[in-house]
């Protein structure tokens, strides 16, 4: 089990976790490029049920290359990205790694949407690669 803390630039919205974190990710899709305005988005994935939010998320969907709807949540006052959910993950809640008090916790396994890597991003060669989402 995981215990993790974190909050959004103005701690409006904060949240605590405890559980399993299954999925360390790097994603390079222009979906996450663009709502976080940097090369990728860092995520840990948890179930919705072991994350305790406090404050009031807004949130922004759209739908992925598969169809998928993927709902962006961010605070309303600063605009930090917080959360990232896809319908076909039900129930699972992606962290934004760099919300996270405890960075020590995060160790990416694996980088997703190779495909669309901005060209200067260099990759672990150590880590797994996929071009699209894997399975």
């Amino acid at each position: 089990m995981t215990k993790l803390t974190g909050q959004c630039l103005c701690g409006e919205i904060s949240f605590d976790a405890d559980g399993d974190v299954p999925v360390m990710a790097n994603c390079h899709c222009t979906a996450c490029r663009q709502s976080t305005g940097s090369a990728f988005a860092t995520l840990m994935f948890m179930k919705q049920s072991d994350v305790k939010v406090s404050g009031t998320a807004k949130t922004y969907q759209h739908s992925s290359d598969t169809g998928n709807t993927m709902t962006k949540s961010f605070c309303g006052t600063c605009g930090t990205p917080m959360f990232t959910q896809n319908s076909a993950r039900e129930g699972m809640l992606g962290l934004r790694a760099g919300l996270i008090n405890e960075h020590q916790e995060f160790t990416p396994k694996v980088n997703v949407y190779t495909s669309s890597k901005m060209q200067a991003t260099v990759l672990d060669d150590a880590l797994p690669a996929f071009e699209k989402m894997p399975g």
